[in-house]
């Protein structure tokens, strides 16, 4: 018995002692990953997740590391094929917390852009009873939930900063990029340099965001069925993979402790992934 649980307690003591000197050197470690615990930084503003960046550099080590401990355990490699799935493990868990985050903020801008044409109304409303742009903001913020409600108090925050109006909301424009935000941001520049009816340019703009809002939803409803069958495409192998781990034992023993069967794995995954970067290009439509 203790000699069965002797390579687990090895295996458990190296991870602890690993994270040690992790622990003891890690501003030395992190200073090459600054630039990307930058983006994660921009990423996460973006998607508006209260968590550090630093938080989340150390959570995707964590995870990836622990995945691999666990993948060794599992399989029971042997030290040069858990040294060489490691870099695998830290990789998979880089791409699943940037895909986390992606899918935050496709989901919070898409939230914002459906409100930018009640947005626009706001203001043409207001600026046509007589307030000025600030205030017509502050009608937005007051009368709109969440996320046009946050966006909108950083923009007026910032500009009682000091910093112009324009240029609070370019950079509102930057963190939740959209073709309905750019055209916003730069009608309400473009009407402060050359003059005109603000309230009628919101309108038409807003008129023009919801056409464009209705043909998307024309395209994503035609665009079902395909949609649907990549999604089925890129789980069939996985499902696949599932049964034969629970129901084979020796075809099981065969992928994942041999050599070939190793090398079939990974080829399969990277057909995988190329298929579903395909399918995802194949089913993207600019509106």
């Amino acid at each position: 018995m203790v000699a069965a649980l002797a390579p687990y307690a090895i295996v458990i003591g190296v991870a602890g002692a690993i994270g040690l000197i992790l622990a003891s050197f890690w501003r030395r470690i992190t200073a090459p990953l600054v630039p990307l615990i930058e983006s994660y930084r921009l990423a996460l503003e973006r998607a508006d997740v209260r968590v550090r960046a630093e938080e989340l550099t150390l959570a995707i080590f964590g995870g990836g590391a622990g995945a691999w401990l666990l993948l060794v355990m599992l399989a029971r490699l042997d030290p040069v094929r858990g040294a060489l799935i490691l870099p695998i493990t830290l990789t998979l868990a880089a791409y699943a917390a940037k895909s986390w985050i992606a899918h935050k903020s496709r989901k919070r801008l898409a939230a914002f852009t459906e409100q930018l044409e009640l947005v626009l109304r706001l203001m043409g409303s207001g600026l046509r009873a007589g307030l000025g742009l600030r205030q017509a903001l502050v009608l937005v913020i007051d009368e709109l939930e969440d996320p046009a409600r946050n966006e909108f108090m950083r923009v007026l925050g910032q500009a009682n900063i000091g910093v112009s109006v324009h240029d609070a909301l370019d950079s509102m424009a930057k963190r939740m990029p959209s073709d309905e935000s750019s055209m916003m941001v730069r009608a309400i520049r473009v009407q402060s340099q050359t003059g005109g009816n603000l309230a009628k340019v919101l309108d038409h703009l807003a008129t023009t965001i919801k056409e464009r809002r209705r043909v998307y939803r024309k395209m994503r409803a035609l665009t079902a069925e395909g949609r649907m069958t990549a999604v089925v495409i890129a789980l069939l192998p996985v499902i696949v993979c599932a049964l034969i781990c629970l129901m084979q034992p020796a075809m099981r023993h065969a992928l994942f402790q041999t050599a070939i069967g190793g090398g079939v794995m990974v080829f399969v995954a990277f057909l995988e992934l190329t298929g579903i970067m395909m399918l995802r290009k194949i089913m993207a439509f600019e509106v």
